[in-house]
């Protein structure tokens, strides 16, 4: 059985579709991630409430009194973001000690190369 060449050209472009559409998934994905990352960081989260207060069409009088309010927002924010992040490592590390005093000693050895550790940015 022979196929035609337009059977064969249509499985290619088929095959080429499925390999962009697979393509540009991953690096949606990976754009999405590296999105993420920088709307975390305090100047991106100032550009993006002095971009949303624009809207407002606001004096330079006013833009230079909404700037420190941000400022402190931002610095309140990041310091409500490391005790929210302290009270998870906290409640991982209670859960741990609680799972460690059930564990047999040839299970402690092994928890200990696969529990989870506290990053050295999360301090107690």
């Amino acid at each position: 059985m022979t196929l035609s060449r337009r059977f064969k050209a249509g499985c290619l472009i088929t095959l080429f579709a499925g390999f962009c559409v697979g393509i540009g998934f991953v690096l949606g994905v990976l754009a999405q991630q590296t999105w993420k990352k920088k709307t975390e960081e305090p100047k991106i989260v100032k550009w993006a409430a002095m971009k949303h207060l624009e809207k407002l069409k606001p004096t330079e009088e006013q833009k230079r009194a909404f700037e420190p309010r941000i400022d402190a927002a931002i610095v309140e924010l990041e310091t409500y973001k490391a005790e929210a992040m302290r009270g998870v490592w906290d409640l991982i590390d209670r859960v741990v000690a609680d799972i460690d005093a059930e564990l047999t000693p040839e299970q402690k050895v092994k928890w200990g190369e696969i529990r989870p550790k506290r990053p050295d940015d999360v301090k107690r």
